[in-house]
């Protein structure tokens, strides 16, 4: 899965889960970065921090 360019939220990483995700690439460095990095772990998805953020208008 892909996150947004605002990352991605505890909640997004618990739907992905039951729909059976098993990586997430997301920019990083947001408010919820920790919280989204731990919910991973719990559920063993890969996560990787792209460090970039794309804003298409």
């Amino acid at each position: 899965m892909s996150a947004r360019s605002g990352g991605c939220l505890r909640h997004h990483v618990d739907h992905a889960h039951r729909h059976g995700v098993r990586y997430i690439g997301e920019p990083g460095g947001s408010l919820g970065s920790g919280e989204v990095e731990d919910a991973c772990r719990e559920h063993g998805i890969t996560l990787t921090r792209t460090g970039l953020r794309l804003f298409h208008h």
